[in-house]
């Protein structure tokens, strides 16, 4: 270990350079607080021992300056001085000293106070590695987080084509950097649009990883996990599976995991682009908010279990007819359970009401109306869920 001595007194001075070399120390000395700070800045000391009273600068003045430095190792700073009263030492200790050695120095009691500095040196250079570990572990935690993020972003959907006479439009915020919530919307064949969303319980990893799977299940792309639909038989054409039968499907295959209690809600419906006839499955998913020129808005409940509540739970389809300026709104739970600092719920009902009030507007405005409310209600607090909205308009032909 490297030690830097400053002390004005050159007797002094050179024992101590002595005895530390003695005991196998590299040592430093300097006349004085100047020099020795000149010294410090130019090599790497672990350890400096310093006289209280020099001139040009004292050891107290030393201690800190070599305190205001950003050092990436701790410099364990011993002072020597003749000064023994309580209020002293408060003074060397407020300044950065670590330990005192009066004068004359005991060789015992200095080698006592050098052990005891190497002790704390040692811990601190592996507190300091260990906190460049977990740095490291982090950052490697980050980038593997953020490009989840990207393939869990590269999932969302985008407008599907051939919709003439129907409007779709969607938000989608995550309280972290990976979601539970996913959605997606679709075209099943010419005549038939698909669309979901889709919560899992609790939230980070395990959530976003179940959720990515669904969305490779719920795809709409032919293949043998997809639930949606199925070649019919070696020709060309497909089946379209009913939204009753995805839903029993998956509640088959995802019973709730009984170590993490994770289950996941979700409203799937297929909608009729030449009928404007929606058939659809909610599964303890927040009800669809209807919204209608000529009848206001509404809340669609459907009330059912969750996916993987129950084995033998049957899940049974459901229908509504809409019309050219009708409008359905599908959400995760993230947005009515929104707090504000008062831990008030944002709530349904403001939710109706602000897609009332803005339904003359255009669908895309409209939603974005709905979420900066939503956020405004949530300020100061952070949203502690993630938000999805999926907003479909029958518009005029």
């Amino acid at each position: 270990m490297k030690i830097l001595i400053a002390d004005d007194d050159i007797i002094a001075r050179k024992m101590l350079q002595r005895t530390l070399e003695n005991w196998g120390y590299d040592v430093t000395t300097a006349e004085n607080g100047v020099k020795a700070f000149e010294a410090f800045q130019q090599d790497r000391y672990l350890m400096v021992i310093t006289d209280w009273m020099m001139p040009e600068m004292t050891g107290l003045e030393l201690v800190k300056k070599i305190r205001s430095l950003p050092t990436p190792d701790y410099i364990y700073i011993i002072m020597l001085t003749a000064k023994s009263e309580r209020e002293d030492l408060i003074v060397g200790m407020d300044a950065g000293a670590d330990d005192f050695i009066a004068k004359p120095f005991d060789k015992d009691e200095l080698r006592v106070r050098l052990r005891a500095g190497g002790r704390v040196i040692q811990l601190e250079e592996d507190l300091s590695r260990k906190n460049h570990e977990l740095a490291e572990i982090n950052y490697r935690m980050k980038r593997d987080l953020e490009a989840a993020a990207d393939i869990q972003n590269s999932l969302l959907p985008t407008e599907p084509e051939g919709l003439d006479g129907i409007d779709v439009k969607w938000r989608f915020l995550p309280c972290d950097e990976l979601a539970g919530d996913t959605l997606n919307v679709f075209n099943l064949d010419d005549d038939h649009l698909g669309f979901y969303v889709l919560d899992v319980s609790g939230h980070g990893v395990s959530a976003a990883l179940l959720a990515m799977t669904l969305s490779r299940i719920l795809s709409p792309v032919l293949s043998e996990s997809s639930l949606l639909r199925y070649r019919n038989g070696s020709q060309n054409s497909y089946f379209v599976n009913s939204p009753s039968f995805v839903a029993n499907q998956l509640n088959q295959q995802f019973q709730i995991d009984l170590e993490y209690g994770q289950y996941f809600t979700l409203l799937y419906g297929i909608l009729n682009k030449k009928t404007n006839k929606l058939r659809y499955i909610s599964a303890g998913h927040p009800g669809m908010i209807f919204t209608s020129k000529q009848s206001g808005a509404e809340v669609i409940k459907a009330p059912d279990l969750p996916i993987g509540f129950s084995e033998e739970h049957v899940y049974e389809e459901k229908s509504l007819q809409l019309s050219p300026g009708d409008r359905i709104h599908l959400y995760s739970d993230g947005i009515p359970e929104a707090e504000n600092s008062e831990n008030e719920y944002y709530s349904t009902a403001r939710m109706v009401d602000i897609l009332k009030r803005n339904a003359n507007l255009p669908l895309e405005k409209s939603l974005d109306m709905l979420l900066e409310s939503v956020i405004s209600w949530s300020n100061p607090s952070k949203l502690k869920d993630d938000v999805t909205l999926l907003g479909i308009e029958i518009t005029d032909h």
